[in-house]
């Protein structure tokens, strides 16, 4: 027991101290914070206008998962302009979405986790960040996943052999040379662990400065090949199989792809604080999601619709098949040019800057998220870091090989997620806008005792889980119809709201949590900390990590205090 005790000592994480606790007597919330948690000192706080603006670039757009979204509007029977529309429509939707979920990050430079246990008390948070972890570990590992994809197109365009490592694993669901490919990749992105999100600057310049070129420069290459936009967005039915949506029907199926967009990006936009609590100023974060949101989107997204619908055209002996994924599209080209050298040249290219992407989407999207989700709710033991280190350790357990080449019902229980999402976001919506006005008592958000205004009922707001729950029960048989039947077969009345599952669950949540607190108050609103007790706003009076003038940070001070 006693080498036990030694080993949890020695992996607790080193406490970040607290000058002020003094003034706290009797207070216990030195045990409830570390580096990574705490309100971030101006030092850290390094993220302008345009490292927002790359952050989306990178974890929002111009990567597989941005390239690939008109695959699933086009299943739905919408032609390329109407995919198109839903697309600008579900992402402009998204950009305002990540403004005010990021509104409490950028103001009081906490993240995700800790601003949680505002609506859902010190102990009830992590009924929510519980779930962010579960679903991160599935994200994470999936993205490592296409990542490995990537190494292996660039791999195979190097050396052409490489292709026939291909021994069947894991009943078939993948090769040995996928394996090789995702260990590799797994080893490449690891020293990207040990950068703080607060240095992510150069990294995310690089990552920009390789992938954004590559998608253009592939998209006037198979327009220039097929002297046009190709035979998918000329003719949608014929090529993809799909018959076009018509009527209300039609109708129907723009509303779900606007929520598909919606959806796609729920949890990433439900945990906006965790990237705005490094806005040097609160403002930084707004014009640069409300643009490079959707604009970025919209773009790829198109592209990535224009190649697949070239590609179509311009490899017959693809018949069938449409090659959606960028990886699998340069290994297309690559096969049909016969391992050309100017072929092989061009794979490698377009499949490392890809993979480049990924780190972003691995590390940056992911891995940060995880690993402070992690830190909230074990300080004591988990940093950032230490998050990430773990996630990568379960992305092998996770088998990303077998979800995504075989378990269809799961990936469609991940991919309707927003029912659950939506109603988490409207909790928190109602309780930050409309219940508290957007203030918080930071010091309280870290004790674990009746003496927080946080503690609710043992440290529980039973409030917040009513909501949560009545944004949920409506959209929930639907859910379960489209699991158990798939899309083909709806359930009339109920599949039409589970369509709209994120927005409607949302609203219901918001003005369910409202109305409970007008019929039991929640106590404790519009009290803030009397003193700068992490050095939040007060740390840093000059020039230090471009934060600002002495006057700017006095000006931030003076805004936020009583």
């Amino acid at each position: 027991m006693a080498a036990i005790r030694n080993l949890f000592k020695y992996l607790e994480v080193k406490n970040d101290g607290d000058d002020h606790a003094e003034d706290r007597e009797g207070y216990d919330s030195l045990k409830n914070l570390n580096p990574d948690t705490r309100p971030l000192e101006p030092a850290r706080r390094t993220f302008g206008p345009w490292e927002f603006v790359t952050l989306w670039v990178i974890t929002g757009s111009f990567n597989i998962g941005g390239w690939t979204t008109g695959s699933s509007l086009i299943a739905y029977g919408l032609n390329v302009w109407q995919a198109m529309l839903t697309v600008i429509i579900g992402n402009v939707i998204v950009g305002f979405l990540c403004v005010m979920t990021g509104a409490p990050g950028a103001k009081w430079h906490i993240g995700f986790p800790i601003i949680q246990r505002a609506p859902w008390g010190v102990n009830g948070f992590a009924f929510v960040v519980i779930q962010r972890v579960f679903l991160a570990c599935i994200w994470f590992s999936t993205q490592v996943y296409w990542g490995g994809q990537c190494v292996k197109v660039v791999l195979t365009a190097i050396w052409p052999s490489f292709a026939n490592v291909n021994t069947s694993l894991a009943g078939g669901t993948m090769t040995t040379g996928d394996f090789t490919s995702f260990i590799i990749f797994t080893v490449l992105y690891y020293p990207f662990i040990w950068i703080k999100p607060e240095k992510y600057k150069i990294p995310f310049l690089i990552s920009c400065t390789a992938v954004i070129p590559t998608i253009i420069v592939t998209w006037i290459w198979f327009m220039a090949k097929a002297h046009g936009v190709g035979t998918l967005v000329t003719n949608v039915s014929t090529v993809s199989g799909v018959s076009q949506a018509t009527g209300s029907h039609l109708g129907w199926m723009m509303v779900l792809g606007i929520c598909t967009m919606i959806n796609s990006m729920s949890v990433h936009v439900y945990v906006q604080s965790d990237y705005t609590r490094y806005a040097r100023k609160p403002k930084d974060q707004i014009l640069a999601q409300l643009v490079m949101v959707p604009m970025g989107t919209i773009v790829v997204a198109l592209i990535g619709i224009i190649c697949t619908s070239c590609a179509a055209q311009l490899f017959p002996e693809q018949e069938g098949t449409l090659l959606w994924a960028p990886y699998d599209l340069y290994s297309a080209l690559q096969a049909h040019y016969g391992n050309s050298s100017r072929s092989r040249a061009a794979v490698a290219f377009g499949g490392l800057s890809f993979m480049i992407a990924q780190f972003g989407m691995v590390v940056a999207n992911n891995g940060v998220a995880a690993g402070l989700d992690l830190s909230g709710l074990f300080p004591r033991y988990f940093t950032i870091r230490r998050g990430m280190i773990l996630l990568s350790m379960i992305s092998f357990i996770v088998q990303p090989w077998s979800l995504l080449n075989g378990a269809s019902k799961f990936l469609t229980v991940l991919g309707g997620y927003g029912v659950f999402i939506g109603p988490m976001t409207g909790v928190m919506f109602s309780d930050y806008f409309l219940v508290r006005r957007q203030i918080l008592k930071l010091s309280d958000l870290y004790e674990y005792s009746s003496k927080s205004i946080y503690w609710y009922q043992k440290g529980y707001n039973w409030r917040a889980f009513v909501a949560w729950m009545m944004g949920v029960w409506i959209t929930l048989p639907g859910f379960a119809r489209m699991v158990q039947q798939g899309s083909a077969d709806p359930w009339a009345g109920w599949s039409n709201l589970y369509d709209l599952s994120y927005i409607l669950g949302c609203l219901l949540s918001v003005v369910t949590y409202y109305v409970l607190h007008r019929v039991s108050p929640i106590t404790g609103l519009g009290v803030q900390d009397d003193e700068d007790y992490f050095g939040t706003f007060t740390t840093v009076l000059e020039g230090v990590g471009g934060v600002g003038s002495a006057s700017e940070i006095i000006e931030e001070k003076t805004k936020y205090s009583v």
